[in-house]
């Protein structure tokens, strides 16, 4: 089981020092679908020398004070009603997924900045992985003020996976960074959502704007096979490999 206690220091995201909550870098409710019948989830490493375990609740740690806990709070509501709630509209399929409209733009945007600023200020290794630079200030100032910003500064985009076009709830991947014609964007999936988050001074590239959270609360949510993403076909490999070495070595 995993035991942390709440300890002072200075809060992440406001700087007020005190005591910190222990926060969640993935909300919980995310991890519903990875949990077993003992309310425990398995995360599989890709690196040989780590060894697989089971966790009793999402990896969290010592980083925001109860005020700025209480606002992501208010932002995790909302998207939790969206992704597994009756929060969102009965969606009308498109030739990429599906379209949600009449959702609430801010707090939903403000929830995704969320998700890719603590993905950037995490020290839980599992999750860290996206070195935001200046952007991390810059959202964090956005943060603070509730401000979601533009639908083109700092967007997602989100994409569910399937294999065999059945949905794939349980699979936590680490952000991987790449670039798209130039822009900096970090990739990471949560329980079988692949988000693309673009951190760049540049705007995304036109032809994917539409593939964002829009102003007016249209939401579209792309739907792919897990075979036709070539980072995760990287990452299977990596875990196939790391686990023969593991077998390898139980066998010694």
């Amino acid at each position: 089981m995993d035991r942390q206690k709440s300890r002072s220091g200075t809060c992440a995201l406001c700087g007020s020092v005190g005591e910190l909550q222990q926060s969640h870098i993935i909300p919980e409710f995310m991890f519903g679908p990875l949990y077993d019948h003992k309310h425990r989830f398995y995360s599989v490493s890709s690196i040989a020398s780590k060894r697989n375990r089971f966790h009793q609740k999402g990896p969290r740690e010592s980083l925001l004070c109860a005020r700025c806990e209480q606002r992501f709070g208010h932002y995790e509501n909302y998207a939790s009603d969206v992704f597994v709630g009756d929060g969102a509209t009965r969606p009308s399929p498109t030739q990429t997924g599906f379209l949600f409209t009449g959702l609430d733009y801010k707090r939903l945007k403000l929830f995704f900045m969320s998700l890719i600023w603590r993905l950037g200020v995490t020290r839980i290794e599992h999750f860290a992985g996206a070195d935001l630079g200046s952007h991390r200030e810059h959202l964090r100032v956005l943060l603070l003020a509730d401000e979601p910003a533009d639908f083109l500064r700092y967007p997602a985009m989100v994409t569910a996976l399937t294999h065999d076009r059945r949905y794939i709830p349980d699979l936590i991947i680490p952000p991987f960074s790449a670039r798209v014609e130039g822009r900096r964007a970090y990739a990471v999936v949560i329980t079988g959502f692949l988000f693309h988050f673009f951190v760049s001074n540049q705007n995304p590239p036109e032809k994917l704007w539409g593939g964002f959270l829009q102003p007016n609360g249209d939401f579209p949510l792309h739907v792919t096979d897990i075979r036709g993403v070539p980072f995760l076909q990287q990452w299977g490999a990596e875990i196939a490999k790391a686990e023969a070495v593991r077998n390898s070595s139980k066998q010694q």
